[in-house]
């Protein structure tokens, strides 16, 4: 399991080594911190198999810092870890990505094995209007452009609306009219919505493969209800 990247949040402690070395037993990296907010400053561009979290640090979160734990709970595999000398460590599975195993090994294999590993800023969505210019080939004519709009992104993807005809791994490159970096970011297409089969909008979900760090910053400052 050398491939699972898994992050810890404990505070320091007896109890933090002994979930340390459990986790590496089984071949995992592991990042560890004392807090949500060492996540964000530290770790929020990493992309994470899932997160474990320890119960007395959970207990002592801010209000503010609980909302992110339920961000968390929504987004990664989460296990919810405690111990004691008597009964060694306990494991209690939370979301809807964590399965039902109450063993370390169960969640690391059966959860954070097979999940595609995604970044905490990455869950972060913005929910506003953005102005899109969609872009098949960089050398295409202009009459080729589609305009279009998203109002679900992130600093690493988005759900752009579009009825014409796409398939999973097009390329796609990317204008946002609100950055002030316009230039097109390459993104690839990883979910199709067909105009008229569902009552969901047609359009594509994407990852973008070549965000500059601005752009990135400017749409999480979007995201954040912020000016650019």
């Amino acid at each position: 399991m050398e491939n699972i990247n898994v992050i810890l949040i404990a505070a320091a402690g007896e109890s933090r080594e002994v979930y340390l070395k459990a986790i590496k037993s089984f071949g995992v990296h592991v990042d560890v911190v004392s807090s949500i907010y060492e996540v964000y400053e530290n770790y929020g561009k990493v992309r994470y198999h899932g997160f474990l979290l320890d119960v007395p640090t959970l207990l002592r979160l801010k209000a503010v810092d609980k909302s992110e734990i339920n961000l968390l709970i929504d987004n990664f595999p989460v296990l919810r870890v405690s111990y004691t000398s008597s009964n060694g460590v306990r494991c209690i599975p939370t979301g809807k990505y964590s399965g039902y195993g109450n063993s370390l090994e169960e969640f690391l294999l059966n959860n954070c094995y097979k999940f595609i590993p995604r970044s905490l800023r990455g869950t972060r969505r913005g929910t506003n209007v953005l102005n899109v210019l969609l872009n098949r080939n960089l050398h295409s004519p202009a009459g080729a452009v589609e305009k279009s709009i998203t109002i679900n992104f992130s600093s690493e993807g988005a759900f752009f609306y579009s009825v014409a005809i796409w398939k999973e791994k097009d390329p796609v490159w990317a204008i946002f009219k609100e950055l002030t970096d316009k230039t097109p970011i390459k993104a690839e297409v990883k979910r199709v919505v067909v105009w008229g089969k569902t009552s969901n909008i047609p359009g594509i979900g994407v990852e973008f493969l070549n965000i500059s760090d601005g752009q990135s910053e400017q749409l999480e400052k979007l995201i954040q209800g912020k000016k650019v």
